[in-house]
């Protein structure tokens, strides 16, 4: 058909061929065969989609288009409904690939009424936008009527839009005829059909190319291009190109017909050929050489046909097989056989390929290479038999009339390790030539597995049968229990599993020891112990696992094969927990606790947060949270933002807790915004907070988070506004709130730590006292209270480390002493004591040897440096040569300053740095004695400062300035005279 004709044609029957969904609606309005439309479309397209993969047209499989395509069969599941089980969604699969990037993929239904349904939730499964599954779902409305929908798929690139037919259809069914046997749709059967599911994408590395090697047997034909390569003797190369006739021509030799013969075939005849003018090709010993290659294929066209997905003309590459045919069309559908697959070729069968070979074994010796105007024809499905049970591969398997249950047992991949071998069952649709019964048609038939096996007996096998392996039985029926050496434990245990019953297990005790103990949960006061008794029947003996544990001999029972022992968790034995929320909602009261259960879920639940109108009735900017601690003995507030929480931000995602509770306040709120209570003090979040109706003491203290560690809990000071001044102009009276029994003693009272008992009894007091606006809420620090501080010995001590101030007036010899004392390497006159990054003068050795002075009192964060012995004396300034000097004990500066080669002339002075960190000026000259020098001192030589040059004095201008001052005087003091006279 032209393009002309079929333009003419969609315009006599009414149809746009831009739109291809309206074009198939017409088509079936009309009756109208959909594949007359689909020609008419095909007839239409630009030049560069001719080759579009539409149901019975002819595409190129050796180069993947630059527009997209089918890559395989579309997947509708489930493919088959009924009305009665609408509504129904259903989910969409469809693989394509492209040359150029895929951008959109839109699947979509024809319905049986001629409406679109779109699929929905689009995404790419898997692959990438050059071959990839793209999926969704697509919802079957309830009122939708019985039918078939179409899968189509509009699919574009940046440059191309492409609706495909996919071939695929959704059968609905009337209510009540839904066919049972359709396993997919009624879902009954979960069992596939074996071989089916390789077709389901093509791999694009297997595709076959147009370029390459070919193998000997290929035949070359028109269109097929050649290299002759002669070398030795002679030597010369060409490409030869094969005509329409069949021939190639050598230069300077003449033409040779090469169509139809096979290329080692005719690399010899045309050697033969050639050595009419290059006898050297033949000679003994030849003197010639020749070789001829395929350098380019024609691509061959083929006829797919009969259960396939999309039967039709393709076009192949040269060296395409069956399985590569098979695979560009996606296969042969479920109802098409995989065993017996003919090959046709100018009106005869010329092979019959079993695909069986390929997926079992890897290979087949009957593939064919397809040639021009080859036909493959998929028949039916034949005789198909379903193996379930204890076997490697429970499908359904076609089988080939003269095989048996022990081909279908290969097939399978053999027995698992736990069949039972004794029999094997055989459920039959009698043929319809052996029924007694017409209405009875089925049969039950038992056969020896093992005898099978071993090709003892024979078992044929029939359309429709349905072969049952099965299995021994599991170790935890109660049959078997009872005859195997083995006890169980479950639940609170670190190895719950089955264990060996014998001399390392034979009592509870045992058992619990070897599954590696309880866990922290488990449950002692009752644990259950399961036993099978001779009549089968189940018995349950309650133990008290502490006292088994215990070696309790009425506890500590000896087991019998078969028993189960449960060990109960404490989860288990609670009961329903419950959440809670209050206030401004619709519904306030206890809700069941479940795990992961957000402050938003609580929200909803409460009912009324989601109405837009309701919410002018709810105050928006706050919501407590109040939680109850693991052991009940404290509550917090929890403050949030409720208009955040309910869209999911802030802490709306926050997960709950048992018995928390969430309490919702009136829009009201708002206008008592500038009300307040303020919290001082000893108090882990003070600050200033809104006050409420019925606020309490306790719960400002939990909405500030709590005490600090050292808050006095005696008693707490509250500040109050008086309304109505008195004659004594006061204008505020202080509250004292006593929160413990002890409160009348808060002078004596000594620091203790305090308990959650002691927390629960003052949070309990103070939810007495009820706070009003503008209280002030002092909790004081307990004056007895000091955290623990500490102080740093580094260095060569017994014991390195911090160590914590024992009292407020703790000494350094005492720190010494708990620190093990000074190691023999340890330089104790050139101990350093640090605070606050700077040095504290002290003569350890003194302070060790009792002296109070040197005998400090350290405090918090000091820290106390022990170096080893440095037996050196560091020299440096202005001094011949400057560097360390061996110590010597006795010595004096001036004995280090001769061995670093004296004193330079312009020398100010001389600085000793002992090694405690004491420093000296040193008073050098005659008769002079410098001090004894301890080992690791410094001795700093410091150089005079340089003398500026004077600038020489000018006489002459000093008389004239002279000269000028003295004249100015006696100027002003002549004026001075004659003012006063």
């Amino acid at each position: 058909m032209t393009v002309q004709e079929a333009r003419m044609r969609a315009q006599q029957l009414g149809i746009d061929l831009n739109n291809p969904q309206q074009a198939i609606r017409r088509a079936r309005e009309l009756g109208i065969p959909e594949s007359q439309i689909q020609a008419i479309i095909q007839a239409v397209q630009p030049e560069d989609l001719q080759e579009q993969p539409q149901l019975g047209t002819t595409r190129d499989t050796s180069k993947v288009p630059a527009y997209p395509v089918l890559a395989g069969t579309p997947e509708i599941t489930p493919d088959s409904i009924g009305k009665g089980q609408l509504p129904r969604q259903i989910d969409v699969s469809v693989p394509l690939r492209s040359s150029a990037l895929i951008s959109t993929v839109r699947p979509f239904f024809l319905t049986a009424g001629g409406d679109t349904s779109a699929v929905e939730n689009r995404m790419r499964r898997s692959g990438s936008v050059l071959d990839g599954v793209w999926g969704g779902t697509v919802t079957v409305p309830r009122d939708s009527s019985a039918g078939t929908w179409t899968l189509f798929v509009e699919a574009s690139t940046m440059d191309t839009t492409v609706t495909l037919s996919t071939g695929r259809t959704l059968t609905i069914f009337p209510k009540g005829q839904l066919p049972k046997q359709d396993s997919l749709a009624a879902g009954r059967d979960s069992l596939e059909y074996f071989g089916y599911d390789a077709f389901n994408t093509i791999p694009q590395a297997f595709l076959p190319s147009s370029r390459g090697p070919v193998d000997p047997g290929y035949v070359v034909g028109p269109s097929d291009e050649l290299r002759l390569t002669v070398w030795g003797g002679a030597e010369f190369q060409y490409e030869l190109m094969v005509d329409d006739q069949g021939r190639v021509t050598v230069p300077n030799v003449g033409q040779f017909t090469v169509a139809g013969r096979r290329l080692e075939d005719l690399r010899r005849e045309m050697k033969m050929w050639l050595s009419r003018s290059y006898a050297g090709l033949t000679s003994d010993p030849p003197s010639v050489f020749m070789d001829l290659t395929v350098t380019r294929v024609q691509p061959v066209k083929a006829f797919v046909l009969g259960e396939v997905a999309q039967p039709g003309g393709y076009t192949l590459s040269a060296s395409s097989t069956v399985f590569n045919a098979l695979y560009s069309v996606g296969g042969p559908k479920r109802s098409g056989s995989l065993r017996n697959i003919k090959v046709i070729r100018e009106g005869e069968v010329i092979a019959t390929v079993d695909l069986y070979d390929y997926l079992l074994e890897g290979y087949s010796t009957a593939n064919v290479t397809l040639q021009n105007n080859d036909y493959v024809f998929v028949p039916p499905r034949g005789e198909t038999v379903a193996i379930t049970g204890s076997v490697e591969r429970p499908a359904y398997y076609e089988l080939s009339e003269e095989e048996t249950f022990r081909d279908l047992l290969d097939y399978s991949g053999g027995l698992e390790a736990e069949a039972y071998v004794k029999r094997f069952t055989v459920n039959r649709i009698v043929p319809y030539d052996e029924r007694e019964d017409p209405s009875v048609a089925r049969e039950v038939v038992d056969y020896d597995l093992q005898a099978a096996r071993e090709g003892r007996i024979d078992v044929p096998m029939s359309d429709g049968d349905r072969v049952r392996v099965y299995s021994i039985r599991e170790a935890d029926d109660r049959v078997i229990a009872t005859r195997i050496d083995a006890v169980k434990v479950s639940g609170a245990v670190f190895q719950p599993g089955r264990y060996e019953l014998g001399t390392d297990v034979r009592t509870v005790r045992d058992l619990v020891e070897n599954a590696d103990g309880l866990t922290g949960d488990a449950y002692l006061d009752r644990a259950s112990l399961v036993r099978v008794q001779d009549n089968l029947k189940s018995s349950v003996q309650s133990v008290n696992l502490a006292e088994a544990m215990e070696d309790v001999p009425t506890e500590n029972i000896v087991l019998q094969p078969g028993d189960s022992l449960h060990v109960a968790s404490i989860r288990e034995m609670e009961s329903d927990r419950f959440v809670r929320i209050s206030g401004q909602v619709r519904k306030p009261g206890d809700y069941v606790y479940r795990d992961d259960m957000t402050i938003r879920d609580l929200l909803f639940l409460g009912g009324g947060l989601a109405d837009d109108e309701y919410l002018k009735e709810v105050f928006l900017g706050r919501a407590d949270l109040y939680r109850v601690s693991d052991d009940g003995s404290e509550e917090r507030v929890i403050p949030f933002h409720l208009g955040d929480a309910l869209e999911g931000e802030g802490l709306g995602a926050m997960d709950l807790k048992p018995e928390d509770e969430i309490r919702i306040y009136p829009a009201r709120v708002t206008r008592l915004e500038d009300r307040f209570v303020q919290i001082e003090g000893a108090i882990k979040e003070p600050g200033e907070y809104p006050y409420r109706d019925n606020l309490t003491l306790k719960d400002v203290i939990l909405q500030a988070n709590g005490f600090e560690e050292g808050a006095s809990l005696h008693e707490v000071e509250v500040t109050r506004m008086v309304r109505v001044k008195d004659e004594t102009g006061e204008r505020a009276r202080t509250i004292r709130i006593p929160l413990t029994r002890s409160a009348s003693s808060v002078d004596d009272a000594e620091f203790e730590v305090r308990t959650q008992a002691d927390t629960a009894q003052v949070l309990r007091h103070a939810s007495e006292f009820e706070l009003q606006h503008r209280d002030r809420v002092f909790v004081r620090t307990d004056p007895s209270f000091q955290p623990q501080e500490t102080v740093m010995v580094r260095g060569e001590v017994r014991y390195p480390g911090e160590y914590t101030l024992l009292r407020d007036n703790e000494r350094l010899s005492n720190i010494l002493k708990r620190a093990g004392g000074v190691l023999s390497t340890g330089y104790l006159s050139g101990g350093r004591l640090i605070r606050g990054n700077e040095q504290v003068i002290v003569e350890m050795d003194d302070a060790i040897n009792g002296d109070a002075d040197d005998d400090v009192i350290l405090q918090p964060d000091d820290e106390i440096v022990l170096p080893p012995r440095p037996n050196t004396i560091t020299i440096r300034g202005n001094v011949a040569n400057e560097g360390l000097v061996r110590f010597e004990p006795g010595r004096r500066v001036e004995y280090y300053l001769e061995r670093a080669g004296g004193l330079r002339d312009d020398t100010e002075a001389v600085f000793l740095t002992q090694a405690s960190g004491a420093t000296f000026r040193v008073r050098t000259g005659w008769f002079r004695r410098t001090p004894q020098v301890d080992d690791g001192a410094i001795i700093r030589v410091v150089k005079e400062p340089e003398k500026k040059e004077k600038e020489p004095i000018d006489i002459g201008n000093t008389i004239r300035d002279v000269t000028g001052i003295l004249s100015s005087a006696l100027t002003i003091i002549v004026l001075a005279s004659r003012a006063f006279d």
